[in-house]
């Protein structure tokens, strides 16, 4: 969940130079900043808080059913999947032959993802142990963090997997749940990409070399995950496996390739137009075959990831022709939207940690008998809790995370030039003087 740029000739600009918009986090970027894709990002996120916020399906086969819609928002980490394959792709395409590469990549994605990663995991795995024995922290914790804290046990024996970003292949494991850390495993998958691909990028030799790269793990993921439930493995295998998911990475990486030139983002977003069209219709099949919309049955595990990627695809390619600016950039990149969006990394790390507090201060049951009405308490319920995680995420970004980013302008992906200020003009460039011996200096003569 990350930086929303893309190449500047995707717009058909030139590239950024020593100035940059108000909303640009990357001084110095060589890259420029797209609202829609922040909309884009901000829709994602709050597909998954709707997700996560949601009462479990329960009662009657209506209300089960508009449940299970509600819960299909887990289908927003597939959209930031393909996300980060089309934004990071695009920033090595764009800078693979600037000096220091992979120091200023690897610098980068480590001040905007490890700071705030880490100290939650030292706040939740160093500090929180130490409250819960003292009498009043404990009884606090205990009350307003009781689900947090019941899962403790469990995050502490098994903590060097996500000190190490190695949560999804604990999960694939032993079947481990986490709960307040669970979604951790869609960290540990993009942080395994970050590793990986800037080094395919660096050393692979052509766009078209790449291209082929991205397809084989395209068609390859799929083949993967079914060839793993029918040998029997739990569905959470290949859901959360780095090289089970790679597909959504890759197709957003291809996209990113493809659009070299902004003709090609027109030409390639009706290409994908058409196949989202069928990729639509097979998705809607699902629920037809199991009666349900779910990762745990085969076809949807199988096929339903690959086909959610190219939905993706369309989106974020659509996305990518929204110029700033318009019409319709205003529409998508509204203030809600785009709010969301930025702050969406803060968001998903945090959020899981609040929902028992949120369950408490808006609960369900205290809503419903002050509306009278089980789905106006739920709705509450969801645009409270999911205004709650972005004030978390926002407090977080001011107080904390914004002082790692401004330390990206030391890793700079362009050379830093020497610019003279307008006013004084250039001076040219002189040989040195040489004097032989018994030489004598002549006087200069100065224009009039």
């Amino acid at each position: 969940m990350q930086e929303s740029i893309v190449m500047a000739k995707m717009q058909g600009a030139n590239a950024v130079s020593g100035r940059h918009s108000a909303g640009s986090q990357s001084t110095g970027s060589v890259l420029t900043h797209m609202p829609a894709i922040d909309a884009v990002r901000g829709i994602a996120i709050l597909l998954v808080l709707v997700h996560h916020f949601s009462p479990e399906v329960s009662g009657s086969t209506f209300t089960r059913g508009l449940l299970s819609t509600l819960h299909v928002g887990w289908v927003g980490v597939d959209l930031f999947f393909v996300l980060s394959g089309f934004l990071i792709t695009a920033i090595l395409l764009k800078t693979r032959r600037s000096e220091d590469f992979f120091l200023n990549f690897y610098a980068r994605r480590t001040l905007r993802i490890f700071p705030l990663y880490y100290i939650i995991l030292a706040v939740l795995l160093l500090v929180l142990p130490a409250l819960l024995h003292m009498p009043l922290a404990g009884q606090f914790l205990q009350y307003w963090f009781g689900k947090v804290t019941k899962d403790l046990p469990a995050m502490l024996d098994g903590q060097s997997w996500l000190w190490l970003y190695g949560t999804n292949l604990k999960i694939a494991v032993d079947g481990s749940r986490w709960g307040a850390v669970n979604h951790f495993w869609s960290l540990a998958v993009e942080e395994h990409f970050y590793l990986a691909w800037p080094l395919v990028v660096y050393f692979v030799s052509s766009r078209q070399r790449l291209a082929r790269i991205c397809l084989v793990c395209i068609f390859g993921a799929p083949v993967l995950r079914g060839m793993m439930m029918l040998a029997g493995f739990d569905s959470v295998v290949p859901y959360v496996l780095t090289p089970c998911r790679v597909d959504s990475l890759a197709i957003g990486a291809l996209i990113s390739i493809l659009i070299a030139h902004p003709q090609d983002v027109i030409k390639w977003q009706k290409r994908f137009g058409w196949m989202a069209a069928g990729s639509m219709a097979g998705l809607l099949a699902l629920p037809l075959i199991y009666g349900r919309f779910n990762r745990d049955d085969l076809l949807t595990t199988t096929l339903g990831y690959s086909l959610l990627a190219v939905v993706s695809a369309w989106i974020v390619l659509a996305a990518a022709r929204i110029r700033p600016g318009t019409a319709a950039c205003r529409i998508i990149a509204n203030p809600v939207f785009t709010s969301l969006g930025r702050y969406s990394y803060g968001i998903y790390v945090t959020h899981m940690f609040f929902t028992p507090v949120y369950a408490r201060l808006f609960s369900w049951s205290m809503l419903r008998h002050y509306t009278g009405s089980y789905w106006i308490a739920i709705t509450i319920n969801l645009v409270l809790s999911i205004a709650c995680a972005w004030f978390v995420a926002w407090m977080s970004y001011h107080v904390m995370e914004k002082h790692f980013l401004r330390l990206k302008t030391l890793f700079d992906y362009r050379r830093p030039q020497l610019v003279l200020p307008s006013s004084a003009p250039a001076a040219k460039a002189q040989k040195p003087m040489i004097l032989r011996p018994g030489t004598a200096l002549q006087p200069v003569r100065r224009a009039a």
